[in-house]
């Protein structure tokens, strides 16, 4: 990416900001352009060294099979029975719900890691099926290979739900197009993102969910709608989805403290930050949302 043109609308009008690494607390300075046209925030270089910027447990393999009680409550979240055990939510698979998965749907989660959702949904008698090419080998299970570790620009099979759960921001700006082109007629695609909205305008360069250099790409609902649209995709749901992690984490920064060394807020503080996330995510003000998308 160039530090002077947005990588989604190419205006070459924007301002430049310095964002500090926090997550490891390395403190490294990373450029990034914000487009005064559609808001997007891009990465002006990406390190070559990006890899040693990931934390060492990022992707260890979950290997254990789902308890019999386990396998029970999935099976009736994501039936018509789900509330009965609405009372403790999953964002997963509400999402899942959401896209209406059925057991003769196939499934592809992208950048998903190990694939613990993939290993919940293949014991429920689902065809999911991952790809991460960061995995230090292909992750099997039970049923077989459960992540591949490829790119989706290696995937040849088409599938009818293709998900982005906050792997879209790691990726570089085709991804959402190459999607499109492995989506069914029918097919469904979430990308699930952080969002440049008030987090960014309260907290600037502390934003937690800047997350630099990690994401490459931090969108703005306009400069997301703008990249759907290109991608070949139109624009059904969008659900903010933002937790009390945009506050605390943010706080922190501010205070110079990096994400290993928070200390996590009180059980009084976390209810109260929820609820504020609560109101941003009605006033459609959150930090992240999770946008379903159909073929245009």
């Amino acid at each position: 990416m160039h530090a002077n043109c947005c990588p989604v609308c190419q205006s070459e009008l924007g301002v430049p900001h310095l964002v500090r690494e926090m997550m490891l607390g390395t403190r490294e300075e990373f450029l990034y352009f914000e487009c005064s046209e559609c808001g997007c925030l891009s990465l002006a270089e990406t390190p070559s060294n990006l890899d040693r910027y990931s934390t060492e447990d990022q992707f260890l393999l979950e290997r254990e099979t789902l308890s019999m009680a386990r396998k029970f409550k999935d099976s009736v979240y994501l039936s018509r029975l789900s509330f009965l055990v609405n009372w403790r939510r999953r964002a997963d698979l509400d999402l899942i719900r959401r896209v209406q998965l059925t057991k003769d749907m196939n499934l592809l989660d992208v950048g998903c890691g190990s694939g613990r959702l993939l290993g919940e949904l293949r014991e429920l008698g689902y065809k999911a099926r991952g790809v991460d090419p960061s995995v230090p080998a292909d992750v099997q299970d039970r049923f077989g290979i459960r992540v591949e570790r490829k790119t989706l620009a290696e995937v040849t099979d088409f599938f009818d739900v293709i998900l982005f759960r906050h792997s879209l921001e790691l990726l570089p700006i085709d991804m959402l197009k190459l999607a499109r082109e492995h989506i069914n007629k029918n097919g469904s695609c979430v990308a699930c993102i952080p969002l440049a909205s008030w987090a960014w305008r309260a907290y600037a360069t502390d934003w937690a969910q800047l997350n630099a250099p990690r994401h490459l790409l931090v969108h703005s609902s306009k400069s997301f709608s703008l990249l759907s649209e290109k991608s070949g995709f139109r624009i059904e749901r969008v659900i903010f989805d933002s937790t009390e992690f945009q506050f605390w984490a943010s706080d922190s920064y501010q205070r110079d403290i990096p994400l290993a060394e928070m200390i996590e807020p009180t059980r009084l503080q976390r209810s109260r930050m929820r609820r504020l996330a609560a109101a941003l995510n009605l006033r459609e003000q959150g930090d992240t949302a999770q946008f379903y998308l159909k073929p245009a």
